[in-house]
């Protein structure tokens, strides 16, 4: 008996998902600029500005993502086959684009825009640009001051990014610093 419950539950979870999964695509297909084909959302993702989002084909997007965007110079463009995990928060204030094939991982944030020492001051938006094929770690946070990730760049886990990421570079630590290079950067590019 409790097998039979254990499997009747889950199977109805998954029967959720699954049906969340449909109806939030559906929506975003909807509301934002332009979602490319195969492109799925997870019920629970949100856009403060869906009219400034542009997002490739067969990208996927997990429970929690969260874009957000203040004023005027805020956009969202992702190129194909991005996947940005659960509770990823994208910060489009400033401008954020995210070239094919990148994955950012769970909790990670992207910040796009800074306050100086002023909490309450205007924010000071910065354009920001991650390469094809990077690859940002669990809990990772970009800082405004860092313009650039390369191309098949890795962010370690926890990194904390205040510069520049050069392509195919392997970066960790707080702040984060050059650990290596990608082996499978310049056959990939």
């Amino acid at each position: 008996m409790f097998k039979l419950g254990f499997w009747g539950l889950r199977g109805l979870a998954a029967l959720r998902r699954r049906v969340g999964t449909w109806f939030a695509t559906r929506l975003h297909r909807a509301s934002l600029a332009h979602v490319g084909a195969g492109t799925r959302f997870q019920a629970g993702v949100r856009f403060d500005r869906p009219k400034t989002v542009e997002i490739g084909a067969n990208c996927y997007f997990w429970h929690g993502v969260g874009a957000s965007a203040e004023g005027n110079c805020a956009s969202l463009k992702i190129g194909d086959r991005v996947q940005v995990n659960r509770f990823a928060h994208l910060d489009t204030v400033g401008s954020l684009t995210l070239a094919d094939d990148v994955l950012v991982s769970e909790f990670a944030v992207i910040s796009t825009h800074d306050h100086g020492h002023d909490p309450h001051a205007p924010p000071h938006p910065v354009p920001k640009i991650i390469g094809r094929g990077a690859w940002i770690g669990m809990r990772a946070m970009i800082l405004p001051s860092c313009c650039e990730i390369g191309a098949y760049a890795v962010i370690g886990a926890g990194a904390i990014v205040t510069r520049d990421v050069p392509a195919g570079a392997i970066v960790a630590g707080n702040p984060a610093r050059v650990i290596g290079h990608r082996d499978d950067c310049e056959a990939a590019a």
